[in-house]
């Protein structure tokens, strides 16, 4: 096995699969990178047997071949190395790979390239495409709700469905929860998608696919196997595999009706939040909200610290209301959202709140639970 390859090619392939390889593992060979060299390119392959990325790249085949090799080790003489090609010449029968730039000369031992796990690249299920910009928004609308705690099954990926809004228009649409605040997007797609049929994806496997998203342009492709989801555009395939589990009922979550709506300025009630919060406990940064009419007062008391107030203009209609929020779980739903006006839509001191755009028809809405406060 030898080939050459550009520096920064060499880079682009491994930064991209460092958050994906397994560092610490009773299984060392995934901890690694698999390299496939061939006349029309390199592949190069990551797994942690969840979550799987395949890239193809420009290389000089001199002599094709295949071994693994670490991930992270690799990735850091690439980026140090001094010239802007790398050579690389693995002798027949070892496992010793020879890496060459300038004066600059490693010697780094590899592993087995039949022992690597197989890794899904497609197969047969259902797809649909969707714009770059539309599934970014769909991976950033949902991510940051999703449950950390491996207990609660069925809340540590994104639900995935295909529903229909008014005017016959069909949505890919995302919704995570972690029992405090729920996040629901949706956005349009093309193709096939049977009508009952939901997925949860992994958390992980979300991360790993907003970085990727993030370079280039052009739609990707989704197709959906029993066990898999497979996102591919180009000459990038990267797979996860589906949870298992119950996602709730998130419709039953989402309040109904409202008895008190505030309409106003995302920016101002997030620039408010984020000040009056600093006095705020940093455990659980409870802030009240102070609804009257035309105006929302946001305060913030810690007998420890000291209190803070911001009043903003609002249009508000239903009766006054004194309601406690976690500040951190409201910030996270108003970055994420594009609209300058947001509507704040409230039951009771003790019901769920709804935060929605305020204006337009996009399938976006953000719940977050009241918090009681002394």
């Amino acid at each position: 096995m030898e080939f050459r390859i550009a520096k920064d090619e060499l880079i682009r392939a491994l930064s991209r699969v460092q958050g994906i390889v397994e560092k610490r593992s009773t299984n060392p060979i995934i901890a690694n990178v698999l390299l496939e060299a061939g006349s029309d390119g390199m592949k190069v392959s990551a797994t942690d047997t969840e979550v799987s990325l395949v890239g193809h790249y420009t290389i000089e085949c001199i002599q094709p071949g295949r071994l693994t090799l670490g991930a992270r080790q690799l990735y850091e003489i690439a980026r140090l190395v001094p010239t802007d090609t790398v050579s690389f010449r693995l002798p027949e029968g070892s496992f010793l790979m020879e890496i060459s730039s300038g004066k600059a000369q490693f010697k780094v031992l590899g592993l087995a390239a039949d022992d690597y796990p197989p890794i899904a690249e497609g197969g047969d299920g259902e797809g649909l495409q969707i714009e770059a910009a539309d599934l970014k928004a769909l991976v950033d609308k949902t991510l940051f709700s999703i449950s950390g705690d491996d207990t609660r099954t069925g809340l540590n990926g994104a639900h995935v469905e295909v529903t229909e809004l008014a005017g016959g228009r069909t949505h890919l649409r995302y919704v995570s929860t972690d029992g405090h605040r729920l996040s629901l997007a949706g956005r349009k797609f093309s193709g096939n998608w049977t009508a009952d049929r939901s997925v949860l994806l992994p958390k992980k496997g979300l991360a790993e696919l907003r970085k990727l998203v993030d370079v280039g342009d052009g739609p990707w492709s989704l197709l959906l196997s029993d066990t898999q989801a497979v996102f591919s555009r180009g000459s990038t395939s990267f797979s996860m595999r589906l949870l298992e589990g119950d996602f709730p009922d998130y419709k039953q979550v989402v309040p109904g009706g409202w008895q008190r709506r505030i309409l106003v300025q995302r920016a101002h009630v997030s620039q408010a939040l984020k000040r009056v919060s600093i006095l705020a406990s940093e455990k659980s940064h409870p802030v009240r909200f102070h609804i009257s009419d035309g105006t929302l007062i946001i305060t913030a008391k810690q007998p420890e610290t000291g209190e803070a107030r911001e009043e903003l203009e609002a249009q508000v209609e239903g009766q006054d209301l004194e309601i406690g929020f976690n500040a951190r779980y409201f910030l996270d739903a108003l970055n994420v959202m594009d609209t300058d006006s947001i509507a704040i839509e409230i039951g009771d001191s003790l019901s769920p709140c709804l935060v929605r755009p305020g204006e337009g028809e996009a399938d976006e809405l953000f719940v977050v639970m009241p918090m009681r406060l002394e």
